[in-house]
């Protein structure tokens, strides 16, 4: 009390409050400790200070508004309510005992009971309106499966009295309250230029959740004008999984109705068409999210008698990045568009062209790509797996060693059971491979040529007389160190010891108890990186490392990184060595980044993009031993894209002629000016007099042309983050141009000052958060001075998070004032575009054009702009 009292007076205060007594209580009491003592001190505290009693009206006194309605269906349904037990409100038994009485958990079957569909109906009105009193849980079904049932925890609360109070001016039912509430939300999307896709889509759920068919109804008029326009692919699958719930009348709210489910119908066939138009968008895609999608939609389309949806895989084949190049071959497999041999030969040819770092990478993509969309399909198409089987059996040691990381990276996409169940079919098959009789011979003849055999063998061996033999997978031997491991010549490359089965059993990550002592080696080694796996089967064997080491084996771990990495170098080289550590860093283990050796090793955009990712969340003195290696990777990888980059910029950076002295002499434009004035001299030779020098000259800044550079940072733009910032410091170089650059999410920052520092560009950037594109373009209109001497350049995913009537008018003012603007949708080494066609086409109709520009082709339009 001293205390508070002492806290009062210092803050002016005539007597201590409750907020100078908690702080009292915390200090003296608890230290300032928030666990331990802290804990019971605050739960002595929630008692003296809130109670758990609360003052009710008289009896029999009238009472209105949403609660006595609330109350009365809680009475009805058999759910917990503010009279469910005596002492919950008298406060005369302790609040553990409370609780337990007010609260339970329900799991609901709303489609087969009509009690448990009413006990739903009123929760999901109840949380829509925001009453503190249910609580959903997740429920998956089997295999991830959607399910029918929902599951609950339900619990009263004084908030939740408190809140239906304020909730009433909505309604006096809870039907009127969610319907008020639901409007509302509506009108104030409305205001805000919107509804945007995701709001219209959470809008119909909700109506038809709440069992409100007026408002359902009019939320699936304005899906059909909203969606096919805004929305992007997984938000159309997203949609069109909401219909199929309303057309077979799987909303509890709402039951089966015939012309809903035809409006329904017609909608659908709307978004389909608009999922498909967004299949060219996929192009650049490299989160396995979206070969799930691809999968649905084809699946979906093909159902619909999507035509076009062939054209758009065939292209995506042959067009997209690797990912998706694995996942459209498989869709086209499954729609019969294709022989799954084909796809089986195209598979072995993946393996044969992993010869390097770019190459290998592309594989483990491919196969992701491949496995995440069509899983079982090398399990169950025979013509899919026997080329892969073959290649797999016919590499040799070295080469497979070589191949191996990326292999297990790709199928480490499969579950720990599916790879159980794949290894099964390819033990079976090379099994039944081998010859199941003797060829007509004595099998006891063949054990006694067998046992000769052995014996010479033995003998040689004794007399040195045969060839080094390495048991098991062959060690990384070192050659001329100034060559590439990838490219170095292999004494024993035509040399087989791993069988066809332990190669299996190394590239699936299975039945590691199986290979041979020097093969564990080389198990552990990669279990270290990818572990057991996730999904179905992880979990299991426990009591050892039989099935790939899973679980919580006996086996031991490595000491350290230093000493895995040892371990990788000698087992598979240090330039494999090397993509195995990206690859850790890359799944969450920014430690193994300080064994990479700045100075060897291969600059890459992935490799970049890893140590960014985690360079935010290292404390600083970790982020200094790391920056020579960012360092190294930014300045040699804006060497590579400066050499590129400058032969399209010529016509730029070409000093301007100029009669008056001031810059350096031209003398090519010189020789031609004065040509009049040449003569032959005695001797024969020619001189030229100049009369008329022309100079190099610089035009004034003032005369420069303005880049202003609109780089999406969400989440889902990190690669092109990482070349927008590369390709903004080196057109900071161009004489004639000024480069701003402006990085936005949800929010702005203006990073112009470290254009020309591009290490310092990446680290200011955060890659991160949701998509305000809007946002960004007001910015740079705030940047224009000139208008007929600005371009505005923006790299997006056009996934825009807000209303697009925003963006669309920041288009239009830009355009209209004069200003270049440009969309581009991919910004990547080769282009590959990942983005949203129907807002893509929106921006292109606002009068900005939007086109899929690698980092050369972008300079190249800027050249032709500014020339």
């Amino acid at each position: 009390m001293r205390l508070a009292s002492d806290l009062a007076r210092l803050r002016g205060l005539p007597a201590a409050g409750r907020g100078e007594l908690v702080e009292a209580v915390q200090t003296v009491l608890a230290q300032g400790e928030p666990y331990g003592r802290g804990r019971a001190v605050a739960r002595a505290m929630e008692q003296v200070l809130v109670g758990t009693r609360s003052g009710s009206p008289a009896p029999g006194a009238p009472r209105s508004g949403l609660a006595p309605a609330v109350e009365a269906e809680l009475t009805a349904l058999g759910l917990p309510g503010p009279g469910t037990d005596g002492a919950a409100r008298t406060g005369t038994a302790p609040r553990t005992a409370a609780r337990a009485a007010t609260e339970r958990e329900l799991r609901l079957d709303p489609l087969r009971s009509a009690l448990d569909r009413a006990r739903d109906l009123l929760l999901r009105r109840l949380t829509v309106c925001g009453v503190p009193y249910a609580e959903a849980r997740d429920v998956v079904g089997a295999g991830g499966a959607e399910t029918l049932t929902t599951r609950w925890e339900v619990r009263w609360t004084p908030a939740t009295e408190a809140m239906l109070s304020a909730v009433g001016v909505h309604g006096v039912t809870p039907a009127q309250a969610a319907e008020g509430v639901l409007r509302e939300r509506w009108r104030a999307e409305r205001d805000e230029g919107g509804p945007t896709a995701a709001q219209t889509l959470d809008g119909l759920r909700q109506a038809a959740e709440c069992g409100l068919p007026d408002l359902a109804d009019a939320r699936l008029v304005e899906s059909a004008d909203v969606l096919p326009g805004a929305a992007t692919l997984p938000e159309l699958l997203t949609g069109l999984g909401l219909l199929d719930r309303l057309r077979a009348g799987h909303v509890p709210g709402l039951g089966a109705d015939e012309d809903r489910a035809l409006r329904a119908a017609a909608v659908a066939e709307l978004l389909t068409a608009a999922a498909v138009r967004q299949v060219d968008g996929l192009s650049g895609a490299e989160d396995p999210a979206d070969a799930h999608a691809l999968l649905e939609l084809a699946h979906r389309a093909d159902v619909l008698g999507g035509v076009r949806l062939t054209d758009a895989l065939a292209r995506l084949a042959h067009e997209g990045s690797p990912l998706m190049r694995g996942a459209a071959g498989a869709v086209r497999v499954l729609l019969g568009h294709e022989d799954p041999a084909v796809l089986g030969e195209r598979v072995a040819s993946w393996v044969d062209a992993a010869r390097d770092r770019a190459s290998r990478s592309a594989l483990t993509a491919r196969l992701t790509g491949l496995l995440t969309a069509a899983g079982p399909l090398l399990e169950s198409a025979a013509p899919a797996l026997e080329p892969l089987l073959d290649r797999v059996s016919e590499l040799a040691d070295r080469e497979f060693l070589d191949r191996l990381p990326a292999l297990r990276g790709g199928f480490d996409t499969l579950s720990p059971a599916a790879r159980d169940r794949l290894l099964s079919v390819v033990e079976e098959r090379l099994d039944a491979d081998r010859p199941a009789d003797t060829g007509g011979v004595d099998p006891a003849a063949l054990a006694l040529w067998t046992r000769a055999d052995l014996m010479a063998r033995a003998t040689l061996d004794g007399l040195r007389l045969l060839p080094p033999a390495i048991p098991g997978p062959l060690p990384h031997e070192p050659a001329d160190p100034h060559q590439p491991h990838d490219h170095q010549p292999h004494n024993h490359q035509a040399r087989q010891h791993l069988a066809s089965a332990d190669r299996w059993r190394l590239l699936l990550g299975r039945r590691s108890d199986r290979l041979p002592p020097a093969a564990a080696a080389t198990a552990t080694a990669l279990d270290e990186l990818y572990g057991s796996g996730r999904g179905e089967g992880s979990r299991g064997d426990l009591t050892g490392p039989g099935r790939g080491g899973s679980g919580g084996g006996r086996e031991p771990s490595y000491p350290g990184v230093r000493e895995w990495s040892e371990d990788l170098a000698a087992l598979f080289g240090p330039g494999i060595r090397e993509e195995v550590l990206a690859a850790a860093a890359a799944s969450g283990r920014p430690d193994v980044l300080a064994e990479l050796d700045p100075d060897s090793v291969r600059p890459s955009v992935d490799l970049l993009r890893t140590v960014l990712r985690h360079a935010g969340g290292l404390p600083e003195a970790r982020l200094a031993a790391l920056r020579p290696l960012v360092r190294r990777l930014v300045e040699e990888l804006t060497r590579q894209l400066a050499t590129r980059l400058r032969p399209a910029l010529h016509g730029s950076v070409v000093p301007r002629p100029s009669r008056r002295p001031g810059g350096g002499l031209d003398l090519a434009r010189t020789l031609r000016a004065n040509l009049a004035s040449a003569h032959r001299g005695p001797d024969g030779t020619v001189r030229v007099v100049p009369e008329h020098p022309v100079f190099r000259s610089r035009a004034r800044r003032s005369a420069d042309w303005r880049l202003i550079l609109v780089t999406d940072v969400s989440g889902s733009m990190e690669a092109s983050t990482v070349w927008a910032a590369l390709t903004a410091s080196v057109l900071a170089g161009v004489p004639t141009l000024s480069t701003h650059f402006l990085a936005f999410s949800t929010e702005v920052m203006d990073l112009t000052d470290h254009v020309d520092d591009p290490l310092s560009l990446l680290l200011e950037v955060s890659v991160g958060g949701g998509t305000h594109i809007a946002a960004g373009l007001r910015h740079a209109r705030e940047l224009v001075t000139v208008p007929s001497r600005t371009l505005v350049v923006v790299v997006s995913d056009f996934e825009e998070g807000y209303p697009l009537g925003g963006l669309l008018a920041e288009v239009r003012t830009l355009v209209g004032a004069g200003c270049q603007v440009l969309g581009c949708a991919g910004l990547d080494d080769a282009g590959r575009p990942r983005y949203s066609t129907g807002v893509a086409g929106q921006l292109v109709a606002a009068g900005m054009p939007v086109a899929a520009l690698s980092p050369l082709e972008l300079a190249r339009w800027v050249g032709e702009k500014i020339a």
